[in-house]
C-alpha cells in the first residue's frame, strides 16, 4: 500500500500540503498498526491534552506535527508571518497526547536536534513540564529529555 506519508530512510517526512501547512511525521507508515494509530488521532477520545499531563512522563515512539504559516500584524502595523504548529506524541502504550503550543513545540524540537526524531527504534523519555514566561502570571509547555 502506498500513501503520501511514507516515511524514508528513518527520517522526519516534511510534506507540503499547499494550504500553508506542512506535515511532519517520524511513525513507520509502512506499517499498518503505525497508519492505525494516526487515524485514532480524529476522535477526540483517543487523544490526551498535554496540558492536563503536566509532570507525567511518556516514552515516545513518534511525532505527528502540523505547521500552518498565517500573517499577522504587530503592534507598529508591520506584517509578519507566524508559524503555528499542532504536535502529537505517541508513547509506547498506545497513547496518543496532543498540544497547540508553540513554546512546547520549540523545546521538543530542540531535544530532537540533539538526541534524533523519536521512533519505534529509538524511543525518546519526555516529560511535559510548565515553565513561568516572563509575563508575571503566565506559563507555558514544554517538553523536557529524560535520560
Amino acid at each position: 500500500m502506498e500513501n503520501a506519508l511514507v516515511k524514508a530512510n528513518n527520517q522526519l517526512l516534511e510534506v507540503e500540503k499547499g494550504d500553508n501547512k506542512k506535515i511532519f511525521v517520524s511513525l513507520d507508515l509502512e506499517k499498518e498498526e503505525n497508519m492505525d494509530l494516526l487515524l485514532a488521532t480524529q476522535d477526540n477520545e483517543n487523544v490526551l491534552k498535554i496540558n492536563e499531563h503536566k509532570n507525567e512522563t511518556i516514552e515516545c515512539i513518534g511525532v505527528y506535527i502540523t505547521r500552518r504559516e498565517n500573517e499577522d500584524t504587530n503592534d507598529d502595523g508591520e506584517i509578519f508571518t507566524r508559524r503555528d504548529y499542532t504536535t502529537l506524541l505517541f508513547d509506547k502504550d498506545g497513547k496518543i497526547y496532543v498540544t497547540g503550543s508553540n513554546a512546547f513545540y520549540q523545546s521538543l524540537d530542540f531535544i530532537c536536534t540533539v538526541k534524533g526524531w523519536p521512533t519505534e527504534k529509538n524511543p525518546i523519555k519526555i516529560k511535559f513540564s510548565e515553565a513561568p514566561a516572563k509575563k508575571d502570571g503566565h506559563k507555558y509547555l514544554k517538553a523536557v529529555y529524560v535520560k
